[in-house]
C-alpha cells in the first residue's frame, strides 16, 4: 500500500483530534443516539476518509484495511457517534469486494459524502453468512430486483441511506443496493447495550433494489467486518488503559498516588499486556486483509479467515477485561451516568458477542487450522 508510517501517525492524529469532542452531545437515557452530523462532514467531505477502500487509481494513496482499520481505531477511542464501523467499514468493504461498475459508482457516492450504506447481515450473533433474504429478478449487475426478508438487528440502519442485502436468488448469492427509506422498507428503532450506536429491525417486502453484483465472496466480507471490529476493540482498551493510568497518577489516597501501591501498578501492567496481544492480532489480521484485496485467492481467503478469528477473539476479551478492570480503578467515579467509563464497557460489550463471541472464534480458528494440517 501507498501510505508509509509517518502518514498513519498522522492520519490517527488527525482522526483522534476531529473526534475529541466525544458522543455526550449526542446520547440520550433511551438508547437512541443521533448522528455527529458535523463530525461526519469533517470526516467524509474534508478529510475523504469514505473513499479510503477505493480501488486504485481512483483512490488517492493507495489505502486499504490497515487505514481504515486505523481510522475506526480512532473514533471508537472518542465513541463518535457516525456510522464509522458500518459504512466507512462493512459497508465499503463488501462495495469493494462487489467490484462491479455500479458497486463502484455507489462507492464514489460514499467517498463524496452524499450517501451513507450499511450491510443487511442476516444474523449479528454468528460468524458466517447464510443469505436470508430472497430477490427476484434477474442477477446481472445493474439490474431491477425485489428483495423479502427481515433483519432483526442491522447497525446505523435508521439513519442509513441505502442498504446492502446479501440475498439469494435462486442458487445465486447477489448483492443487491435498496433505498433504506424507500417503498415496501420497513426500519423501526431498536434499544441497544451501547447508547452510542443506532441498532434498528429491517423489514423487505418487494422492496425495490438495484443488483450491485452476484458470486460475491460474502465470507471474506464477513471476516473484512471482523478485523475492523477487531480495530474498534483495540481503541477502547487503549482508551480504557490511558484513562485509568492517568487517574491512578491523580488520585491520592494515604497522601500517596494510587499508581503507586503495587496491586494497582500490577493490574496496569497486565492490562497492558492484554492490550498489546491483542494489537499484535490487530496487526496481523489487517495485513491478511491486505493481502486478500490485492489478490483474492484461496489461500489469501483461508489466512485472513484465520486471523480474522484470531483477532476478534483476542481483541474482544482485550477490550472487556480491560474497560471492566479499568472502571474499577476509576472507583465510585467509574460507576456514575456523568463519567464515559460506562460507555465503554457497553461498546466493549456489544462488540464481544458480534459475530459471535471471542469462544466461538477461538473455536472456528482452531478447526481452520485443522484443516489446514489436514489438508498440508
Amino acid at each position: 500500500m501507498g501510505i508509509d508510517a509517518r502518514e498513519r501517525r498522522e492520519l490517527a492524529a488527525a482522526v483522534r483530534d476531529a473526534a475529541a469532542s466525544g458522543p455526550r452531545g449526542f446520547l440520550d437515557e433511551a438508547g437512541h443516539p443521533r448522528r455527529d452530523t458535523r463530525l461526519w462532514k469533517v470526516l467524509t467531505e474534508q478529510m475523504g476518509l469514505a473513499g479510503l477502500l477505493l480501488p486504485e487509481p481512483d483512490a488517492d494513496g493507495g489505502a486499504g484495511v490497515t487505514e481504515v482499520a486505523l481510522v475506526l481505531e480512532q473514533l471508537a477511542r472518542s465513541l463518535a457517534v457516525v456510522p464509522g464501523l458500518s459504512s466507512l467499514g462493512s459497508a465499503a468493504t463488501l462495495l469493494r469486494l462487489t467490484g462491479t461498475e455500479p458497486a463502484l459508482a455507489l462507492m464514489e457516492r460514499m467517498a463524496e459524502g452524499e450517501v451513507t450504506a450499511t450491510v443487511m447481515w442476516p444474523d449479528l450473533a454468528a460468524p458466517s453468512v447464510v443469505p436470508e433474504v430472497v430477490a427476484d429478478g434477474p442477477v446481472a449487475a445493474g439490474a431491477d430486483s425485489r428483495v423479502t426478508g427481515r433483519a432483526e438487528i442491522v447497525l446505523d440502519a435508521a439513519d442509513a441511506d441505502v442498504l446492502l442485502v446479501p440475498a439469494r436468488n435462486g442458487i445465486q448469492a447477489v448483492v443487491v443496493a435498496v433505498e433504506a427509506h424507500g417503498p415496501e422498507v420497513t426500519c423501526a428503532a431498536r434499544n441497544g447495550l451501547d447508547l452510542t450506536r443506532g441498532l434498528a429491525a429491517v423489514d423487505l417486502a418487494q422492496a425495490p433494489g438495484t443488483v450491485l453484483g452476484s458470486g460475491v465472496d460474502l465470507p471474506a466480507a464477513l471476516d473484512l467486518t471482523l478485523v475492523l471490529i477487531a480495530a474498534e476493540q483495540v481503541g477502547i482498551a487503549q482508551q480504557c488503559h490511558d484513562a485509568a493510568v492517568q487517574w491512578a497518577k491523580e488520585r491520592i489516597q494515604f497522601d500517596r498516588p494510587i499508581g503507586q501501591f503495587q496491586a494497582v501498578k500490577h493490574r496496569l501492567v497486565d492490562l497492558l499486556m492484554a492490550l498489546e496481544l491483542a494489537r499484535s492480532a490487530l496487526d496481523v489480521a489487517t495485513r491478511a486483509g491486505d493481502d486478500y484485496l490485492a489478490e483474492p485467492t484461496p489461500e489469501h481467503a483461508r489466512a485472513l479467515a484465520v486471523a480474522a478469528s484470531m483477532a476478534k477473539a483476542q481483541c474482544g476479551a482485550a477490550a472487556t477485561t480491560v474497560a471492566d478492570e479499568s472502571l474499577h480503578i476509576l472507583g465510585g467515579i467509574g460507576f456514575t451516568w456523568e463519567h464515559d467509563a460506562h460507555l465503554y464497557l457497553r461498546r466493549a460489550k456489544s462488540l464481544e458477542v458480534l459475530f459471535g463471541a471471542p469462544a466461538t472464534h477461538r473455536a472456528r480458528f482452531a478447526n481452520l487450522l485443522l484443516q489446514e494440517a489436514a489438508h498440508a
